[in-house]
C-alpha cells in the first residue's frame, strides 16, 4: 500500500501534531523542529500549490511565485515566531 500525504500533513506529522489544526499552536520546540525539517526539504519535494497552501495556512501570507520563495517564507515565519531559531 502506498499512502501519500500533502506537505501540510507531512509538516504536522513531523512537528508531532495529532491534528493538522495543531500547527496553529506549536510550542517553541516544535517550531524549531519544524524549521529544521523545512531546511532539509528541497523546494522540489512538493508542488507549488502545496507550498502555497502551507504558506497561507501557517502564516496567512499571500501565495508565493515559486516553491523556493514559499519555502523561504515558511522558514522566515518559523524563525521569527520561535524567537530567532535557526541560522541567519
Amino acid at each position: 500500500m502506498n499512502v501519500e500525504m500533502s506537505l501540510l500533513e507531512y509538516l504536522a506529522y513531523r512537528a508531532g501534531c495529532r491534528w493538522l489544526s495543531d500547527l496553529h499552536c506549536l510550542d517553541g520546540c516544535q517550531r524549531i523542529r519544524l524549521h529544521h525539517v523545512l531546511e532539509q526539504l528541497p523546494p522540489e519535494a512538493a508542488p507549488l500549490r502545496e507550498w502555497n497552501d502551507a504558506v497561507t495556512y501557517l502564516t496567512g501570507r499571500q501565495p508565493a511565485a515559486t516553491a523556493a520563495a514559499a519555502r523561504q517564507a515558511l522558514l522566515d515565519s518559523l524563525r521569527r515566531d520561535a524567537g530567532g531559531a535557526g541560522p541567519d
